[in-house]
């Protein structure tokens, strides 16, 4: 079974005999008249006189594989929340869609105890680790919350039930920050997106030397108590 959007697609593109960008583009265009992803796939394998049971993805074994990296190394986690803050805050191709970010943050909530600087990662490593975290957080959302042209607007009917709640707090994150508002991932305070910086309320972002990386923003979130913590997507 697929893991990523990207895997199963390929698998569709092979199966069909149609290039992966055609199929990739007519997955898009299904997805955003309100159509689910694994919908999207069946519909184009029915289609094509193949078995759509054949085209699965699990968000639970999403979350599982997540789970598994996240909680590897120390340094490593540290290294991969720090590039896709950066990330989020980019502009164009580069930039981590915000309803990804947001159900990464939670997948990084629920990790505690991470080993420290067990191993000695290579920048190779890390990268690739980091490809395979947003391919895992764009596909899980794609599966728990319900799309249109407009972005997230709600939860899928099919979400698990174990994952209703991440879809919620994306969806409600997404929600805010369309009305250019922004839950703080320090103090979880919901301030004006356009008073931020660095991912952070300005309060707790003077707390934080300028000397520190964007590596130490990150550091506590894997055991903080989410007081005040809502989630979105956009």
């Amino acid at each position: 079974m697929s893991l990523t959007a990207r895997e199963l697609l390929q698998r569709l593109a092979e199966d069909t005999g149609v290039t992966y960008p055609v199929v990739a583009k007519r997955v898009n265009r299904m997805m955003e008249r309100g159509k689910g992803l694994l919908e999207s796939v069946q519909e184009i394998a029915e289609e094509n006189k193949l078995n759509p049971k054949k085209y699965r993805i699990d968000p639970v074994k999403i979350v599982a594989e997540t789970e598994k990296i996240l909680r590897e190394d120390y340094t490593q986690t540290l290294m991969i929340s720090a590039v896709l803050g950066q990330m989020v805050e980019a502009r164009g191709k580069k930039r981590f869609p915000p309803p990804a970010f947001f159900a990464f943050i939670e997948m990084l909530s629920m990790v505690s105890d991470v080993p420290r600087d067990t191993k000695s990662e290579t920048s190779a490593e890390i990268e690739e680790r980091t490809t395979r975290i947003i391919e895992l957080m764009t596909t899980l959302v794609s599966l728990l919350c319900e799309w249109s042209e407009k972005g997230v607007i709600g939860v899928a009917t099919d979400c698990p039930d174990s994952l209703r709640e991440v879809a919620r707090a994306v969806f409600r994150k997404t929600k805010l920050l369309q009305g250019g508002l922004w839950t703080c991932i320090s103090c979880g305070n919901i301030v004006e997106a356009k008073e931020t910086r660095a991912l952070m309320c300005l309060d707790c972002d003077k707390k934080i030397s300028s000397a520190h990386s964007i590596e130490d923003r990150f550091e506590s979130l894997g055991g903080r108590d989410r007081i005040g913590y809502g989630r979105t997507s956009e």
